[in-house]
């Protein structure tokens, strides 16, 4: 791989979610490939909102701001800003992590005489994106799961453009066991009542469901009281754990809980969902809402979870009403083999193979 030099570019992350981890894994998986590659991170910077840059390590990164208040003019100052950087940098290769990233590196591109390869990199399905015709400004397409490679087809995207890599999830070593009684769910992410994490249908689910039951919820959010408030007067409060936001999550479930029957995510849309294959990679069965993107990808049914429709809550409530009732689920080792496509050492070769792709179409 020719590639020495990499700039990935983005509006601010605010260094406590999964798309900070997936960059990082990313970093760190084109190092082991080529260990001189010059990888740093350009971030464009609007807003006051607090930000945690501790994901980053030592990588290199840079912020890029503008007091203009007139939105397209502020965005050319935002790509006058990068155009400075290329020229200094001279990058191989831009990773843009949203469809608005994808346009100002395309504009900043037109006013250098270095001229990288962009790509686009998106976490969430081009359905919920602001902009989303934007990602067609990116000469390539690293997908994360297989409806957004066809939702990028659909919008004029050639398929030899797109690489549908997936995201990458560490092996892990021995499965989280199941409870010898009783049921203990698990809920691992942000805490949202309504919106993308729908955790009041989870909650109204559970008040269905018949029998003994826990709720381990890992993660915190902006709806803690209000979630807590609907548990009580859905009579289901002392079924539920409140653990607080984990810096690493599944290291916390190993060490604090003694057992985990099943993972829930009832989410309206995700860009992957990498909470489904982090739970397969420790041998935990996964019921899932079938949302927009990634659930499909992961959840292969009745081997590590199973998926059931967004409009029809009541075969959440089946679902769940059976785990509880004793349905027999799969050996945790057998989960793990589910999701073998989404390893780091497959993963990378898909990356690996992709960027390749590009090289040879542009040497050519």
């Amino acid at each position: 791989m020719n590639i020495n030099k990499i700039i990935i570019i983005g509006y601010e992350l605010s260094g406590l979610g999964g798309m900070e981890t997936v960059c990082q894994k990313l970093v760190n998986l084109l190092r082991t490939q080529k260990s001189n590659i010059d990888i740093s991170f350009v971030f464009i910077k609007e807003g006051n909102n607090p930000v945690n840059d501790d994901w980053l390590k030592n990588d290199r990164r840079q912020r890029i701001i503008s007091s203009v208040k007139n939105t397209k003019i502020r965005r050319l100052c935002f790509a006058n800003s990068l155009r400075k950087i290329i020229r200094k940098e001279r990058p191989d290769l831009i990773l843009a992590l949203d469809t608005l990233s994808c346009f100002i590196s395309n504009v900043a591109r037109k006013c250098t005489s270095h001229k990288p390869v962009i790509y686009s990199w998106l976490h969430f399905s081009t359905h919920n994106l602001y902009k989303a015709k934007y990602v067609l400004y990116a000469d390539y397409h690293l997908s994360i799961s297989t409806e957004i490679s066809q939702q990028l087809n659909k919008m004029g995207v050639r398929n030899d453009r797109i690489a549908t890599i997936f995201n990458p999830v560490s092996r892990v070593a021995g499965v989280i066991p199941r409870p010898q009684t009783g049921c203990s769910f698990l809920y691992v992410g942000r805490v949202i009542a309504d919106g993308q994490k729908n955790m009041r249908g989870l909650f109204e689910a559970l008040a269905q469901v018949q029998g003994e039951w826990q709720l381990e919820i890992v993660g915190s959010g902006q709806d803690n009281s209000q979630l807590q408030e609907l548990a009580l007067r859905l009579g289901i409060a002392n079924n539920i754990h409140w653990h607080g936001w984990q810096t690493q999550p599944w290291q916390f479930i190993r060490e604090h809980f003694r057992s985990v029957t099943c993972l829930v995510m009832t989410s309206h849309f995700e860009g992957f969902g990498m909470v489904l294959a982090e739970a397969s990679a420790n041998g935990v069965y996964a019921v899932s809402s079938d949302c927009k993107t990634g659930p499909a990808d992961i959840i292969k049914k009745g081997i590590n979870g199973n998926l059931y429709p967004l409009d029809k809550p009541e075969q959440l409530v089946s679902l769940l009403q059976d785990i509880v009732d004793g349905k027999s689920l799969p050996p945790g080792e057998e989960i793990q083999h589910a999701i073998e496509d989404f390893y780091e050492d497959n993963y990378i070769l898909q990356v690996i193979s992709a960027l390749l792709f590009a090289e040879n179409q542009i040497r050519h």
